[in-house]
Formats: C-alpha cells, structure tokens, sequence
C-alpha cells in the first residue's frame, strides 16, 4: 500500500491548515450576523454583504489561479494569497465601522479564492498519481468539514463576547501557514515562469463569475436584478469558453471538461454538492423554527455529521487505491442517499435529536467517500499546467454548486412552507413545515441520485494497485 513520505505528510499538513481557513472564513459569520448588524446598526441587507463580499471576492479568484501559478509559480503565489489573508483578517479584527469590515472581508476572500485550487494543485504536483487520494485524505478534510464547522466555532468565539475573536482567530494561523509554507512546500520549477497570462480572458471570465456568484447570493436584490445580472454573468462565462477552446494557453483549460473522467467527475462534484450543502439551511428551519430551540442544537447536530466526513475520508482514501473510484465513490453516494431517504422518513415534529444525529453521521461518512475521491480520481492523469487549472475548475465547481443549492434550497422550501413559517404556532404550522422540509430534502435526494447515475455510467477501471502488476505488453521481450 502507498503510503506518504515524510516531506509529503508535511507538506499536506500546511495546505490543509490553509484551506481550513480559506473555507471557514466563508462560513464563521453566519452566526454572527444578528450580532453584528447591533454592533453597528445595519440592516440585515446591509450586513449580508460581510459574507457576500467575501465569497465575490472567492470566485473572483479562483480562476485565476491556474494562470497565476504559470506566470509566477505555484508556492510564490500560494504564500502571496496566505499573507494577504492574514492582513485583511488583523484589519477585519481591528475594523471600526461596517464599511471597513466589508472592504477587509473582500481581501480575505481574495487570497481565499487562490489558497484552496493552488493547495490542491501544489498537494497532487507533490506526489505520484497513485497516493493523490492519500494526498487528498489530508488537504480535503477542510473543504468538507469546513461549511459544517464554521457556525459551531462561530458559535462558539462569539461566547467570549466580542465579535473580533472571529476574525483574529485566522491571523497566527496564517502566521504559522506562512512558516510551513516556507519550510515545507516544494519550490517552484523554473520551467513556465514565463508564461504570459490571458489577460483577456480573465477581464471575461472573472465579471462573468462574480456576476452568476452575485445573482445567486445577494438575496436583498430584487428579483430582476438578480436574474440579469446572472444571466450577464453566464453569457460572459460562455464567451470565456468558446474563446478557451481556440487558445493554447488559455486562462482555464475548459477542454480538461471534455475528457471523460475529468467531465464526469466534474458533473458528479456539482449534482451532489449542490443538495448536500444545501441543505444546511434547512436544519436551522427545523430546529430554531419548528422546535424554538436554541442555536446551540444546531450547531451540535451538525458535528456529528463532520465527524463522519473525517473518518469516511480517510477510510476511502485507502479503498481508492484498492477498489478504483467506481465502487468507492458509488457506495458513498448509496449510503448517503439511503441515510438521506431514512431522514425524509422519520421526521416528525419530535424526532428524537439522537436519531437525526445518527442519521447525519452516516451521511457525513457517504459524503467523505464522495467529494475527495471524486477530486482525486478526476485529477488522477493531470499534469503541469492541466493539474492546476483541473483544480481551480472543481474548486470553482465545488464553490458555485454549493451557491446555487442554497439558493434552490432556500427557494423551494420557502414556496413550499407559505405562509407556515410566519403562522401562529400550532398543530397545522408545524405539520405544513414538516411536509415541507420533507419535500425539499426529497427533491435533493433526486438531484443525488442523478450524482449516482452519472458515476454508475463510468466504465469499470483497474485500481491503481492492479494497474502497478499489471505485465507490460512487452515483457519478456528483448530491448
């Protein structure tokens, strides 16, 4: 069995703790926002923007970051992001006004954006194709436990009674991201430094982005307003990629979608993470809305659900190399989607809170057989310049399948609650909101089993270790 060497194991350690911070950062204000619009006064329009500012500014760069890392190299752009990051987190920390806070958010989110592909890329680039799922194993833990995570230490920094720890947390994290970074990543080739980048092509990709990301996230826009600025945005994006297909050093390989593992696995990441992250939303609903219990409840029942990403994760790492993507990742999606059948099943106004930890455990472990490897496999024959722009796609894919679940999330089970949610408690509110929540997550399992589908389709191919004894064609033959 590949095991990672010493250097590797410690190079994995450092991009992990900066895609933790990269993805918590999106995620620990959430639970502050009430908080924070006392603190200074603002409308809950106004305060939304400390979180929508951020994950703009996300997708912003992401697609950046395959060009970057040509022109300058992989580990002098990945600690440029790290040290931009902690900056914008001690002004975050220090911020005196709305305005100020909002700005600081916007430059976190801009070495965010460039931290998770670079981390993904520079982790796969460090290590043979056969132990970039053990790779992934370590790097991959914050993309999973990260969403889930965020609120609970929200939740829990808030309790020291000042919302600063939020964002003072992250900057002697990146301080010591930095020092690893430093020590332990490998350095940058010369080879490719001279790569110009496609200026052009960012000046379309990177509004049309932000522009999808913004008629996505910014729910206190008119409706209008939302719809055509995404529609903008997608046109945009879709001149990006014509223009992609006739270009040898393009922003983003969009040609890498075409290929048969990598567009699949693509399509498998964004019809499962969309539902699954999704769905966070309407936990909250349940417990907070339908129980009137507090948001501590919440937040606990979603730990048990990082508990199983983390231990499923490392387990078919394992089983990758051994039984190959198909049945590694199928049975993670069948165990999730089963788990998820059996919530829709039993939930009642007073399910007990055991059971739907129980059930969120195991859909954590089928979730931590599902994202990683499917990044890890997809990426598995990518090399150079196609390893960092694959990595910057599925982050970029990850990052708009978890917007636009919430949204779908959001949407749908709104319109099928009504007027339950601002009803007088009762009887038929909380049957209405049962019925409903129900629903949605009903329709989500649907989206999943197309996930399934799409992965089932795959032809059967030889793990990696079955691959390494296979004989050569040419054995035995003289030179």
């Amino acid at each position: 069995m590949s095991r990672l060497t010493g250097p590797e194991l410690r190079a994995g350690v450092v991009l992990a703790s900066g895609g933790l911070m990269a993805v918590l950062d999106a995620t620990i204000v959430a639970v502050a926002l009430p908080y924070l619009m006392g603190t200074f006064g603002a409308t809950l329009a106004a305060a939304q923007w400390i979180i929508t500012a951020y994950t703009l500014a996300m997708v912003a760069t992401m697609p950046l970051a395959a060009g970057l890392a040509a022109r300058w190299g992989a580990r002098r752009v990945y600690l440029g992001a790290l040290a931009a990051f902690a900056a914008a987190s001690a002004v975050a920390g220090a911020a005196d006004g709305l305005g100020w806070l909002i700005a600081a958010r916007a430059a976190q989110g801009l070495g965010g954006g460039l931290m998770t592909p670079l981390g993904m890329a520079i982790g796969f680039g460090a290590v043979a194709p056969e132990r970039r799922g053990r790779m992934m194993a370590i790097t991959g833990v914050p993309m999973l436990a990260g969403p889930i995570l965020g609120p609970v230490l929200g939740a829990v920094l808030l309790g020291t009674g000042s919302w600063r720890a939020l964002f003072f947390v992250t900057v002697p994290l990146a301080l010591l991201g930095i020092a690893g970074a430093l020590a332990w990543l490998p350095a940058d080739g010369a080879a490719g430094r001279r790569t110009r980048l496609d200026l052009a092509g960012a000046m379309l990709l990177v509004p049309g982005i932000v522009a999808v990301a913004y008629g996505i996230s910014a729910h206190d826009a008119p409706g209008w307003v939302r719809i055509a600025t995404a529609a903008a945005g997608a046109v945009l994006a879709g001149v990006f990629c014509v223009r992609a297909t006739n270009r040898p050093e393009p922003l983003l390989r969009i040609g890498l979608l075409g290929r048969p593992g990598f567009g699949r696995g693509a399509a498998v990441l964004a019809l499962y993470a969309a539902p699954y992250f999704g769905s966070a939303v309407l936990m909250p609903a349940y417990v907070q809305t339908l129980r009137s219990d507090s948001p501590a409840i919440t937040a606990a029942l979603m730990v048990p659900g990082a508990i199983g990403m983390g231990v499923s994760l490392q387990i078919a790492a394992r089983l990758l190399e051994r039984l190959g993507p198909r049945l590694v990742v199928g049975s993670g999606l069948g165990l999730a989607i089963a788990a998820g059948l059996a919530q829709v099943a039993v939930l009642r106004p007073d399910t007990p809170y055991a059971l739907l930890g129980l059930l969120a455990l195991l859909q954590g472990a089928g979730t931590g057989a599902v994202m990683m490897p499917t990044m890890s496999s997809s990426s598995r024959d990518l090399d150079g310049p196609d390893l960092a722009s694959g990595s910057a796609l599925l982050s970029l894919v990850n990052t708009v399948a978890n917007g636009v679940g919430t949204a779908a999330v959001s949407a749908l089970f709104t319109a099928l609650s009504g007027a339950a949610l601002t009803a007088a408690p009762g009887p038929p509110a909380q049957a209405a909101i049962v019925d409903a929540l129900r629903l949605t997550q009903a329709a989500g399992l649907v989206v999943m089993a197309l996930a399934l589908a799409v992965r089932l389709r795959a032809p059967r191919r030889p793990p990696a270790i079955l691959e390494r004894q296979r004989p050569s064609a040419n054995a035995g033959q003289a030179p």
